[in-house]
């Protein structure tokens, strides 16, 4: 009976979540401590199997508004929980099902990735020397520009991106282990690059009172150059301007791309600014 307790609490949670809500049972008491005593079992399962592919305790997040947490082994499954300013964000655990270097994870809540909350169903997982990532499967293209930029390897805890705890302290070279079809993204010297041109300049806005400006850009570089469609290059001239450009397509020699900026009194980008897709650190 005790080996059984765990998938009967799981069935209980999963009835309730439909009849009361996924947000009210997920930050539960009970939820809690059901998502403690399953993390305990993948601890012990880390411990007793050693050395691992992946299994392990990741961490991701800036210390303050997302702390992200995901622990898992291959039998015991995983925990996700999303910590903040205010408190639980977000929380979930199930089973996992590994397949040529991917963990497909299993919801016993509702699994939403908006705003502060949610997980990718589909983790690649990245090696990297001995340090090992888990990178949503649709993401693999932004975790490459943040090597590019230089925000990986990271030599602290606080990143984007899923990294076994103790992994900051491991040295890496070369590039990670990525998919075959991403490897192109790597960068072995940073492309820089000038503003030809700066086209139109929508707003949108996403909730009320928080604007977005989509500005776009032709730039100096291309294929030949080594930037892909999904790249990102980063303002270095002038020096006070912090957004980041998004390529949206690419000829032999120029690009199309959008520079992204929060706020209707965000500086207006100009033909000679200077590009780079590795931000100065």
């Amino acid at each position: 009976m005790r080996t059984r307790l765990p998938v009967l609490v799981v069935i209980v949670f999963a009835t309730a979540a439909a009849a009361i809500g996924d947000d009210e049972v997920k930050r539960s008491k009970r939820a809690e401590l059901t998502a403690q005593f399953k993390r305990d079992q993948i601890l012990a399962e880390i411990k007793r199997i050693g050395t691992h592919a992946w299994a392990g305790d990741y961490f991701a997040g800036n210390g303050t508004s997302a702390n992200i947490s995901v622990t898992l082994a291959p039998s015991a499954g995983y925990v996700f929980e999303w910590h903040g300013c205010f408190g639980l964000y977000d929380r979930n655990y199930g089973a996992i099902t590994p397949a040529n270097g991917r963990l497909r994870l299993s919801f016993t809540f509702k699994n939403t990735r908006e705003g502060f909350e949610g997980i990718a169903p589909e983790l690649v997982v990245v090696p990297w020397g001995e340090r090992r990532y888990l990178v949503p499967s649709d993401d693999l293209i932004g975790f490459c520009n943040h090597v590019n930029k230089g925000a990986e390897p990271r030599t602290t805890a606080d990143g984007f991106y899923l990294l076994r705890r103790g992994d900051e302290n491991k040295d890496v070279r070369h590039f990670p282990e990525i998919p075959t079809e991403y490897r192109d993204y790597l960068l072995s010297t940073p492309v820089e690059t000038t503003v030809l041109a700066v086209g139109r300049s929508p707003s949108r806005q996403i909730v009320p009172g928080v604007k977005f400006k989509d500005t776009q850009l032709t730039l100096e570089a291309g294929s030949k150059q080594g930037l892909k469609v999904g790249m990102e290059i980063v303002v270095v001239q002038p020096t006070d301007v912090f957004d980041s450009v998004r390529i949206t397509s690419v000829s032999d020699r120029r690009a199309e791309a959008v520079m992204t900026q929060y706020g209707e009194r965000a500086r207006d980008p100009k033909p000679g600014w200077r590009l780079s897709t590795r931000r100065a650190l």
